[in-house]
């Protein structure tokens, strides 16, 4: 996965690099309680991770922001859910919220976000995000684990998503069931935004 942001986890590439933010530091803070909890070292986490020790280090010191397959990466090699890096808090049982009221986990700068509604990591992990792109935009995704999928749902506009060299458009109110071991991406054609639900169930 990757994208940029502007409030807060994006992109590794410094020239998309954003200012810290709240989140940014909650992530950073959580990924050093986790790596010292676990007694690993940055050289330990970096290798099991595959991330570099530079980033780890600027990562926990709030210092840059990081690609959502980074963060997966590093969520993965701590032995905890990706959730557990990003959420700030879980869903209350019983107590409607507003999905709007969650904090996007990826943003482009130009309106598109993606905000991480629930995630449930107690057998295989799930996860239930609110998406949406401006016209003209595209996320690219790295492929996730082996037996991965989503499940794609178009609330409003058009998205096509890009798997190999085939193109699935989806219109609203369409959903899609999503291998999703394999690089992918999300692409709004038309020019009004487009939002979707979407649910991801690991092994």
């Amino acid at each position: 996965m990757s994208g940029a942001l502007y409030c807060p986890i994006v992109t590794d590439r410094p020239d998309e690099a954003a200012p810290a933010s709240e989140l940014l530091r909650a992530v950073g803070s959580r990924i050093r309680t986790l790596r010292q909890d676990r007694h690993l070292t940055l050289d330990e986490l970096s290798q099991r991770s595959g991330v570099s020790r530079r980033m780890i280090t600027m990562l926990e010191g709030g210092e840059t922001n990081a690609s959502l397959g980074t963060l997966d990466k590093l969520a993965r090699a701590l032995d905890c859910a990706f959730a557990d890096l990003v959420v700030e808090r879980p869903v209350a049982p019983l107590v409607p919220e507003r999905a709007e009221a969650r904090q996007p986990v990826w943003e482009d700068g130009r309106g598109s976000s993606a905000r991480l509604l629930a995630a449930r990591s107690r057998v295989a992990t799930t996860e239930l995000w609110l998406w949406q792109l401006v016209g003209g935009a595209r996320y690219e995704a790295e492929a996730d684990p082996p037996g991965s999928e989503e499940l794609l749902f178009v609330r409003t506009g058009r998205l096509v998503v890009e798997t190999g060299a085939t193109e699935l458009p989806l219109r609203q109110g369409e959903l899609l069931r999503l291998p999703s071991d394999v690089p992918y991406a999300y692409r709004n054609p038309g020019t009004r935004p487009v939002q979707f639900l979407r649910v991801i169930l690991a092994p």
